[in-house]
């Protein structure tokens, strides 16, 4: 007999306003979050809070740590102090959140500038006596409390597009001083408008057995209108094994058109919560269990994005409100039950999926399958596993849930000194850095010390691993499974002016600039002399362009010795020389 089981949250929509629903719905996922202040913080732009990235937003492996705010599509907007503090770290870098101040606050919190073209001039000036005196760009300082105070606006920094940014924006970040937690900045008050409920795309349904996933569809949604969506066609899910599902969902904002990340994700099933995200704070420890919150495998293979709502053994992120039941459904057979999916932003607007749920196991019971005949690799134990020239050390705690381990030896590709070995799968998500050995099997007689492992996709070379030279073995660490074989790095970097020559007339250029770049290992360091004089050059990676203000070396008028040197991770080096009229 088929049993239909109550649901309080439907009938309370079906009998109350929607407004008394989100009112509900609202205190049920905020009452659990702690208080933060409201007033406290003003808005670290003089201009309108439009964002184009939220917190817990998902990213390349990782959770994003902060609030992205558009600048215009320009550099150079003003960066103000949220608060009285002083600054407690200064960091510049060609990667990450390139130039980046970090500004402690008397009430237990930190806040974070990213991605900034140049700090203060009293800062900036700090930064490049230290630049200068360790003869490097790249620093990382720890000022004294009383070396920088700031008040409440203060002028800090410009907004830029330094590091990893991808257009011009102010990367903000508020934590929590003591532990480094971070936390979402909109739990502060900050005036960001959102009147638009989230966008729910599609369904993920996925069917296990023994765990063990056995299946997995697609179901297409309807808007409704008023945040509601509903299943295309039948509303009613038939599974025949132990079942979960997963979301592709984003969030925009007033005034931009940005597909954001959402808030909350809640699933319950019949009377029960199932699974519950609420992107409030986490550790940056944590950030790479991104890859077991997604589906990885879809993301890898076909670039979509679903939040899974059940959690695998070893996901640790602590983002989860309910970890002890989101595990798989436990349902009584031949029952139906309904499914409330509530998708939240942090301005409280909310977007539901309801549908409903019947298990069917099949009526004779199927032989058990037999177990796949391949090593096993275990999440909570360190694993091992040989074959031929090929090795893998992998540390308990670097897999999310048990797998099996498909092994492949293909053909090397031409510039390659070992087959090609495949380890499991590009699709299968790695937590934790694994040791790679393997030893080439082609003769070499030249330096060790250049050879390395790089990555392959479809047999195609994509990345280079690193790798030490170690009792045969080429040897090297890695958070990916898939194709690996062992290349050999003896080329230097390239190194090209840009806007001069040898014997050039640079009296009226405002800079100096060179394009750097190499294919193999990439570049690891450089360094710049006139008449011997270590010169700063910044270093923007992601456009290979190392520069410095010719204004800014003040220099006598006449000729003048440049000299470049730029190395790759495996030694090797480019030099050149230029004289040239200042």
């Amino acid at each position: 007999m088929t049993k239909i089981w109550n649901f309080p949250h439907k009938d309370y929509m079906k009998q109350r306003s929607p407004l008394a629903f989100f009112a509900l719905f609202l205190f049920s996922f905020l009452a659990n979050a702690q208080d933060y202040p409201q007033d406290e913080f003003i808005s670290p732009l003089e201009m309108p809070l439009f964002l184009s990235g939220t917190f817990g937003e998902l990213r390349t492996n990782h959770f994003h740590a902060g609030i992205d705010i558009k600048t215009g599509g320009r550099e150079g907007q003003r960066v103000l102090a949220v608060a009285d503090g002083f600054v407690s770290r200064i960091k510049v870098s060609p990667y990450g959140y390139g130039n980046a101040l970090y500004i402690v606050h008397p009430n237990g919190y930190t806040s974070v500038y990213g991605h900034l073209q140049r700090f203060n001039d009293t800062i900036q000036a700090f930064i490049r006596e230290e630049q200068k005196r360790q003869k490097s760009f790249e620093v990382e300082l720890f000022p004294l409390a009383k070396v920088f105070p700031v008040k409440q606006g203060d002028l800090v920094a410009l907004s830029g597009n330094s590091g990893g940014s991808g257009g011009p924006h102010l990367h903000f970040e508020i934590r929590d001083t003591r532990t480094e937690k971070i936390i979402n900045p909109l739990l502060f008050g900050f005036d960001v408008k959102d009147g638009r409920s989230p966008d729910i795309y599609n369904l993920e349904v996925y069917e296990f057995d023994k765990e063990e996933l056995v299946s997995s569809y697609t179901r297409s949604l309807l808007r409704q209108g008023d945040g509601m969506y509903s299943l295309t066609g039948n509303s009613l899910i038939e599974v025949s094994n132990p079942a979960s599902f997963g979301i592709t969902t984003t969030d925009r904002l007033d005034g931009v058109p940005n597909k954001n990340g959402v808030y909350s994700i809640r699933m319950i099933i019949g009377e029960e919560v199932y699974y519950h995200f609420v992107a409030e704070t986490f550790a940056f420890a944590e950030t790479r269990y991104i890859n077991s919150h997604i589906d990885f495998a879809q993301k890898a293979c076909c670039r979509r994005t679903i939040n899974k709502m059940y959690l695998e053994p070893n996901n640790q992120f602590s983002a989860y409100r309910v970890k002890e039941r989101m595990k798989l459904t436990d349902l009584v057979a031949d029952s139906i039950y309904p499914v409330n999916i509530e998708v939240s932003d942090r301005a409280g607007n909310v977007s539901t999926l309801n549908f409903e749920l019947k298990y069917s196991p099949p009526e004779v019971e199927l032989a058990e399958a037999p177990e796949p005949d391949l090593p096993k690799f275990n999440y909570a134990q360190t694993n091992f596993f040989k074959k031929d020239n090929f090795q893998v050390v992998l540390p308990e705690g670097a897999l999310y849930s048990d797998i099996y381990v498909q092994y492949e030896k293909k053909a090397a590709c031409s510039e390659c000194l070992s087959f090609i070995h495949e380890i499991a799968t590009r699709e299968v998500p790695v937590q934790k850095y694994y040791t790679l050995k393997i030893k080439p099997d082609a003769e070499y007689h030249g330096d060790k010390s250049k050879l390395f492992i790089a990555s392959f996709k479809d047999g195609k070379l994509d990345d280079y691993e690193g790798g030490r030279w170690e009792n045969g073995f080429v040897v090297a660490r890695t958070r990916q499974f898939g194709e690996f074989a062992v290349m050999v790095d003896t080329v230097p970097p390239s190194v090209s002016p840009v806007n001069f020559r040898d014997g050039s007339n640079v009296h009226g250029a405002s800079r100096l600039s060179f394009i750097i770049s190499d294919k193999l290992s990439g570049i690891d360091d450089y360094s710049v002399t006139i008449d011997g004089e270590w010169v700063l050059f910044e270093y923007d990676a992601k456009n290979r362009l190392i520069y410095t203000d010719v204004h800014a070396l003040n220099l006598e008028d006449g000729e003048r010795v440049l000299r470049i040197s730029v190395s790759d991770d495996k030694g090797n080096v480019t030099e050149k020389t230029y004289h040239l009229i200042f």
